[in-house]
């Protein structure tokens, strides 16, 4: 199977590190050369390429049998856009702020699959609620809190970044939607504080941000349900009083006679605060389900590969979109397929959770 990988940022690198053995003929294209350069294993072709060339994009795109997305957000929608112009089946893993059914008309008539959110969280998260689901036939309340943090706090912000800076800000300036009593209710993201504690690891807080994503339409039957991020304490503050100051705003500021947006400015600051320190990170994901005394609980707490050079956040985030993307061909019919339709399938959810174990991921 020819396999085009778009973006060679720290997702796109270890799919196409997964994917190789298994898969001679995979592409990786990058419009940033020094990201090509990183991308070390040899028989995977490099191509550096501006996706937003839309016609070229679409042409290259029918050369191969399936797209995986590993690009920031805001090229996700578009990206899926293409893939059904040129009739191939796509596995993302952007963190896309529209909504992928939009397009599910349009991909059935083209009569391929696109997987959305096929990464972490959105992505597994999903998958084990689909399975959850499966199993209860009725949930009450669901609670997801993920996160992946550094081992120990890095100062300014007790945080290092392990995934796209740009995708970052995006979740903590975009609304969080969550579900109470039947219907979706809108709050701001880094609302909604809660602190505990998980020995070993120190003590932690979690706020809302707009996980939830697809469950909010495939999930409807559930009556509560609320997505949070992990964090550091007191890491939600710092960058609350950012977003208050307006640092993050897309007004233009003028610097020596010339005007660039506030928020470009400040990303480029803390693109490079954000980088301090070793990148040893643990990714944590906590699932709550519960149906009157009925209860499910998924507890999985990853460490990066320090062996391999593999970042917690890339083990979890590239292979859960490196294994559904060596099955979902064998998935029946097309359109959009959110990541829990994979759970809901006792074959795929086997699958995938069996391909993560032999990767070393626990509490599966």
């Amino acid at each position: 199977m020819k396999i085009l990988i778009l973006g060679c940022g720290m997702q796109g690198r270890i799919v196409a590190k997964d994917l190789k053995n298994s898969y001679p003929g995979i592409t990786v294209i990058d419009i940033d050369e020094n990201n090509l350069k990183k991308m070390h294993y040899p028989g995977i072709k490099r191509i550096q390429f501006d996706i937003k060339d839309r016609k070229r994009l679409v042409r290259l795109m029918s050369d191969y049998e399936l797209i995986i997305g590993a690009l920031p957000a805001r090229f996700g929608f578009y990206s899926m856009e293409c893939a059904i112009e040129a009739g191939v089946d796509m596995v993302d893993m952007s963190y896309s702020p529209a909504d992928p059914f939009l397009l599910d008309k349009e991909t059935k008539k083209a009569g391929i699959k696109i997987v959305p959110d096929a990464g972490y969280a959105p992505g597994l998260s999903n998958i084990l609620v689909g399975e959850a689901y499966k199993k209860m036939k009725k949930i009450e309340s669901l609670k997801i809190m993920v996160g992946g943090i550094p081992e120990k706090p890095i100062p300014p912000f007790n945080y290092r970044i392990t995934w796209s800076p740009e995708d970052l800000i995006e979740e903590y300036t975009r609304p969080a939607r969550i579900y109470k009593n039947y219907k979706v209710i809108t709050v701001p993201a880094l609302t909604g504080i809660e602190d505990f504690y998980i020995p070993g690891i120190g003590k932690l807080e979690a706020f809302y941000t707009d996980g939830l994503r697809t469950l909010l339409k495939t999930m409807y039957k559930i009556k509560n349900m609320e997505e949070k991020t992990i964090r550091y304490a007191g890491h939600a503050k710092i960058f609350k009083t950012l977003i208050d100051c307006g640092f993050f705003s897309e007004q233009k500021i003028k610097i020596n006679n010339t005007e660039i947006p506030c928020k470009e400015f400040i990303f480029k600051y803390l693109k490079e605060a954000l980088s301090r320190g070793p990148d040893y990170d643990i990714t944590i994901l906590l699932i709550e389900m519960e149906f009157g005394r009925k209860k499910k609980k998924y507890r999985i707490i990853d460490y990066c590969d320090r062996k391999n050079k593999i970042t917690s956040m890339a083990r979890m985030t590239a292979y859960t979109c490196a294994i559904i993307a060596r099955c979902i061909k064998d998935y029946p019919g097309s359109g959009i397929i959110p990541p829990e339709y994979l759970g809901m399938d006792k074959e795929f959810c086997k699958f995938i959770k069996n391909e993560l174990r032999k990767r070393k991921v626990k509490g599966l």
